[in-house]
């Protein structure tokens, strides 16, 4: 179930869940806590990896934890598959009526009982975006929605974190109006597989097309949010976004941090943690990844650093 209350992660409360179950060592995840007991809250410049993300064992359950993670994840996400209802005997019998087909949803929606509001095309090939390191890593399964309908009586009500840099508290950007076509998924990935543990972190990514001048208009209004919004409260949490130096990647690009702290301690998380944010225009085509890291733990800058890149380079030119 997921547990993060507005404006935090899903990706943490989804893994504390799947920690709390299993505490024999059987290759599932650690307890939750466990590995984390005493460790220190991140600095700003955040310390070495090892101090961040919890390690799993993997031996013969490597693929039913990286399932079982990623299953978390998905439930988390917004667009849950609807279960057809079993045919009853007596239909069955009669069998007088061609069995109808069920509702589809058409390239580009969301499906039929989705709070996602989003019509974009989705248009935008599945080689633009990173894989997930993660075996079995579903796209379909991990796709973003960028605007989520209230939640009616009876459904989950879902938390609502953070695909794209917020820099305001209610941000307000022009260049909205131009979107062609946008599309995103969260991914998993094992950030050191050189070591004999799983090291989960998961980042978004997301790349919109626009028409016109909106992609220079986004980069440039996202400038102008980060000099005139500081700090703002949204649900459990203080957020701050800074732009700090980077290379230069495609046309034009933005590097910057956002400072999270929790107004009270989450159970088996740091109370704050640093995250990098990669902003990146080639072309009318924009690409963002956005860190999510692990159990409020930022992904160290070398490993997001790398990613940020090679979403650049996967980035469309025209």
């Amino acid at each position: 179930m997921c547990r993060a209350t507005d404006g935090g992660s899903p990706v943490a409360t989804a893994a504390g869940d799947l920690a709390e179950q299993d505490t024999q060592g059987t290759g599932k995840l650690a307890p939750h806590g466990a590995a984390g007991a005493g460790r220190e809250e991140p600095e700003m410049a955040m310390s070495s990896r090892n101090a961040q993300v919890r390690r799993v064992a993997l031996g013969t359950g490597r693929i039913a934890v990286a399932l079982a993670v990623l299953s978390a994840l998905v439930a988390c996400g917004p667009a849950p598959r609807p279960v057809p209802p079993a045919a009853s005997p007596t239909a069955t019998a009669q069998g007088s009526a061609a069995p109808t087909a069920e509702p589809t949803a058409t390239p580009g929606e969301p499906e039929p009982s989705s709070r996602c509001l989003d019509r974009y095309p989705a248009a935008i090939p599945d080689a633009v975006f990173l894989p997930g390191t993660l075996p079995h890593e579903n796209m379909s399964d991990s796709r973003l929605c960028y605007t989520l309908r209230p939640a009616q009586p009876g459904e989950e009500d879902w938390p609502e974190p953070d695909h794209l840099p917020r820099v305001c508290a209610a941000p307000v950007h022009a260049s909205d109006a131009l979107i062609a076509d946008r599309r995103g998924y969260t991914r998993l990935f094992d950030s050191d597989p050189s070591e004999a543990g799983l090291s989960t972190v998961a980042y978004d990514h997301t790349v919109t097309r626009y028409t016109g001048t909106g992609a220079v208009d986004y980069l440039a209004e996202v400038r102008r949010d980060v000099q005139r919004c500081g700090a703002y409260t949204r649900g459990d949490a203080t957020h701050e976004y800074r732009i700090v130096s980077g290379p230069r990647l495609g046309d034009e690009s933005l590097r910057m941090t956002v400072r999270r702290r929790w107004v009270r301690a989450q159970e088996g998380m740091p109370r704050e943690a640093t995250y990098y944010v990669s902003v990146v225009r080639r072309g009318t085509h924009v690409s963002v990844v956005l860190d999510h890291g692990w159990e409020g733990a930022a992904t160290s800058p070398a490993e997001i650093f790398k990613v940020m890149a090679e979403a650049a380079e996967r980035t469309p030119a025209s």
